[in-house]
């Protein structure tokens, strides 16, 4: 006889108690987004709702409307940039969300100081398939080959393109579309040929207050040149390899040549490209649809002419950065079987809406939605869906990639930017991260060693 799992055997029974009239009950959700209440605070139409903010609102909202089981999810919106540390002192405070959205390349550093339980059991129990996670998603949240979150969408690096003022350098092909570069080489030389033309540099890009701008860009291309920052474990990085190094002298060259913008933080990126400043903004899934809405208004740069794709494939292999908004249940944020039930309930909705989340310009997380004739009617969305296979990400074992990307990043500005020897910004920023790894590493044997 088959033994029925713990966490399996509580969702049925919470199921199998639950009468006619449930019992109320209440459970909160924190994630980030920002606060939209004054528009969708009422509203459970998830048809005509738009941005992060207001398709989330308005999904929470129709859940609380149409659960015949009398759950209500209360939702703590927390600031993008405090997120982390106002949950962290939550749970060392013991006020825990029943539901809290991380990114994948935070989820590590949850598991591995056990907060967070496999849930693999009541997954299958709730009627959620992992097996329909995309390729990209499911890596996104397996850890040591157990699912710990649900995954909730993918987010990449894409070229947002102004076609306009590629036609007029003469970079668009007989049928109207950009003509993309396939090597570093091409890049340069239509990068060149674009500036000749229209006096704009080719590239907008985020120099200023965007550490992970330039790290995204160099796991993007060394892993299509299938190589790794942690080729050996998960513990030290390796930014002395020649892909490494060859990587941040291409990206120093674009920069040296006047081929990119110089001193735009995020928002004087988006101005830049909104105002014709430059062809190719390279930037995330997630302004697809601000982009889109500025390229139907008559006489903006981008009227008529705006594309998105994912980064070039520029070496042998396809892959392009991306990372992912998860959700989790956190231990002590659902204390009796009721609670766990409502909370995975409410996952169990949002995994059925996952489509709904895609208007953001976010990638869904299920083959299935993927492959639906409803998101490739999205706008360019058919464009962007190989990222379901070919984003990459740092090895989700590696921690505290917060901290491993600004460091990197910090590193790369300094040489890109500021002109910083290329050799020793590397060699510090190296060794800095493989400290902190190894720390990190004692800290958690210390920890295992405890329980």
């Amino acid at each position: 006889m088959r033994l029925i799992p713990v966490a399996a055997l509580a969702w049925m029974l919470a199921a199998a108690s639950m009468p006619a009239a449930a019992t109320p009950v209440d459970i909160s959700f924190a994630r980030f987004f920002g606060s939209c209440e004054a528009d969708y605070g009422k509203s459970t139409d998830t048809a005509h709702a738009s941005g992060e903010c207001g398709i989330i609102t308005a999904l929470v909202n129709k859940f609380n409307a149409t659960n015949r089981e009398q759950i209500t999810v209360h939702t703590q919106v927390v600031e993008h940039g405090s997120y982390y540390s106002q949950l962290g002192a939550r749970i060392v405070g013991r006020d825990v969300p029943a539901v809290a959205i991380l990114h994948s390349s935070a989820l590590n550093d949850f598991v591995k100081r056990g907060l967070i339980a496999p849930l693999d059991d009541e997954f299958r129990a709730a009627g959620i398939d992992v097996a329909d996670f995309t390729p990209q998603a499911r890596t996104a949240v397996t850890v040591d080959g157990h699912h710990y979150a649900l995954p909730f969408d993918t987010h990449s690096w894409l070229w947002h393109i102004n076609v306009n003022l590629l036609r007029r350098a003469g970079l668009t092909g007989k049928d109207g579309r950009p003509l993309l570069p396939h090597t570093p080489q091409q890049m340069l030389e239509q990068a060149r040929k674009f500036k000749a033309a229209t006096g704009k540099p080719y590239f907008i890009w985020l120099t200023d207050n965007d550490p992970a701008f330039f790290p995204r860009i160099m796991l993007t291309l060394i892993r299509q040149q299938n190589a790794s920052l942690f080729p050996n474990d998960d513990f030290h990085i390796d930014l002395h390899s020649p892909v490494v190094r060859s990587t941040v002298a291409l990206l120093r060259s674009m920069y040296q040549e006047g081929l990119t913008t110089r001193g735009n933080d995020y928002g004087a990126a988006l101005q830049g490209f909104a105002a014709g400043e430059g062809a190719v903004m390279v930037n995330g899934t997630w302004i697809i649809g601000d982009l889109l809405r500025q390229s139907t208004q008559p006489g903006s740069a981008t009227a008529g002419g705006y594309l998105a794709v994912p980064f070039p494939q520029l070496y042998g292999q396809g892959a392009v950065w991306a990372d992912n908004h998860v959700m989790v249940l956190l231990k002590g944020g659902t204390p009796d079987a009721r609670s766990r039930h409502a909370a995975l309930a409410f996952l169990k909705f949002l995994y059925d809406e996952g489509g709904v989340w895609a208007r953001t310009g976010q990638l869904p997380t299920r083959s299935s939605v993927i492959e639906s004739a409803t998101f490739k009617a999205l706008p360019l969305r058919g464009e962007i869906a190989s990222i379901s296979r070919d984003g990459v990400a740092l090895p989700i074992e590696v921690a505290r990639q917060a901290i491993v990307s600004k460091t990197l990043g910090d590193a790369m500005t300094s040489v890109i930017v500021y002109g910083a020897d290329l050799d020793r910004s590397l060699a510090r920023a190296e060794t800095s991260i493989n400290r902190m790894l190894e720390r990190d590493a004692q800290f958690q044997g210390g920890v295992a060693a405890a329980r």
